[in-house]
C-alpha cells in the first residue's frame, strides 16, 4: 500500500494503515510526499519506505494505493495512478467540479481499477446501524433528521466547510434515505476572512416523498462551522422519527442511543415536556471509520468482495454535485 500526501489526514491514512500492517493484512508500506523531509520522518517514525514521486511508487511494489493531497490535485493524480495499474482511494471530495468527477469515473472504468472515495462515515458502525432501523421500520416514518459537524480552526485556502465537511453529512443524509436523491438543496453560508471560503453553513435538504417511510418526505438540517468558539468539536447526529429516535456521536464507535415515543406519544411516561426514555444499542464490533474503509479497500482490492463498495466512485461523484448545488444556492459558485 502507499499513501500519498503526509499532511494532517495523510498522516492518520499512514497510522491506520500501519496498525493494518501489524495485523498482517497487508504486506508493505510506502509514503510519499513531494517533501522529501516529511516525507522520510513519517517513513522513519512508521518504519516504512518513502517516495517524493508517485510516480515511483509501481517500482517499488505498490499494487494500492489512497491519495490525502490538497483537493485541487485529486482527480490528476488518481487518474494517473489508474493508468500506471494502481487501486486507488482518493480522499473526498473526489474532485474539485462533476467534469473532473466524470473524467475520473471513466479512468475507473476503462483501466478496471478499484475506485474507492473517502465518505468514511459510510463505514461508521452506528451510522450502518441506523440505516438499517430506518429500513426495517423501527423508527416508523422518520419526521426529520439534523447533524452538526463542527470545530475551530483557520478555514483552508482551497475549499470551505461545505466541500470540506458538509460532503460527510449530505452523503450521510442520502445514505439513510436508502441512497435516494435530494430533490432540493437549500445552503446559507457565511463567509470567512476571505471572502471566497466559507467558514459557517447550514444546508436544508428535501428528499422525495415516501422517503424514510414518510408520504411527505423527509428534510435534512445540515450544520457545519469551523466557528464552533462555544460548543468546540461536535459531531452529532439525530435521526427523528414517528415512533423512536435515534441520537449518534460520531466520535462513538461502540453503539448509539434510541429514545422510544411510540406514536409520537408525549405523555409522562414518554418523557413528557423532556427526552423520551432511551435504550443503548451497542454495537462491540465497531472500529474506527477510517479503519474500516481502509479495511474495506483492502478487501475490494485483494478481490476478497467483488460487490459495489459502500464508498464508491459514484458516491464520489454524487458528493461533488451535491456540493455543487448546495455552493451555487448559497451563491458561492
Amino acid at each position: 500500500m502507499g499513501v500519498v500526501g503526509t499532511g494532517y489526514w495523510g498522516r492518520n491514512h499512514v497510522r491506520t494503515l500501519s496498525a493494518l500492517r501489524g495485523e498482517g493484512v497487508i504486506s508493505g508500506l510506502v509514503v510519499c510526499d513531494v517533501d522529501a523531509e516529511r516525507a522520510e520522518s513519517m517513513a522513519s517514525e512508521f518504519d516504512c519506505e518513502w517516495c517524493t514521486d508517485a510516480n515511483d511508487l509501481k517500482s517499488l511494489g505498490v499494487s494500492a494505493v489512497t491519495i490525502a493531497t490538497p483537493t485541487p490535485q485529486h482527480a490528476s493524480q488518481a487518474i494517473s495512478l489508474m493508468e500506471q495499474g494502481i487501486d486507488v482511494l482518493v480522499e473526498k471530495p473526489l474532485a474539485m467540479n462533476e467534469k473532473e468527477a466524470n473524467d475520473v469515473l471513466t479512468c475507473a472504468d476503462k483501466t478496471g481499477r478499484v475506485l474507492m472515495v473517502g465518505h468514511l462515515f459510510r463505514y461508521h458502525a452506528a451510522v450502518r446501524k441506523a440505516a438499517e432501523l430506518i429500513a426495517e421500520g423501527v423508527l416508523g416514518p422518520v419526521l426529520h433528521i439534523e447533524t452538526d459537524r463542527l470545530s475551530v480552526r483557520e478555514p483552508r485556502p482551497d475549499i470551505g466547510v461545505i466541500a470540506a465537511l458538509a460532503i460527510h453529512d449530505m452523503d450521510i443524509m442520502k445514505d439513510l434515505m436508502g441512497d435516494v436523491d435530494a430533490i432540493d438543496i437549500h445552503c446559507l453560508a457565511l463567509p470567512s476572512d476571505n471572502p471566497e471560503i466559507e467558514d459557517h453553513a447550514i444546508i436544508e435538504m428535501k428528499f422525495p416523498p415516501h422517503s424514510g417511510g414518510n408520504p411527505n418526505g423527509v428534510s435534512a438540517i445540515v450544520t457545519v462551522s469551523w466557528r464552533s468558539r462555544v460548543q468546540g468539536k461536535v459531531r452529532k447526529l439525530r435521526v427523528i422519527g414517528r415512533d423512536a429516535s435515534l441520537s449518534i456521536d460520531y466520535l462513538d464507535h461502540s453503539g448509539l442511543w434510541i429514545h422510544h415515543h411510540p406514536g409520537n406519544a408525549h405523555g409522562q411516561q414518554w418523557g413528557g415536556f423532556d427526552a423520551a426514555p432511551r435504550d443503548r444499542i451497542e454495537l462491540p464490533l465497531g472500529e474506527p471509520s477510517l479503519t474500516a474503509e481502509l479495511r474495506a479497500f483492502i478487501h475490494h482490492v485483494n478481490g476478497d468482495n467483488t460487490e459495489k463498495p459502500l464508498a464508491s466512485g459514484e458516491v464520489g461523484r454524487n458528493g461533488v454535485i451535491m456540493v455543487s448545488d448546495a455552493l451555487s444556492s448559497a451563491g458561492l459558485e
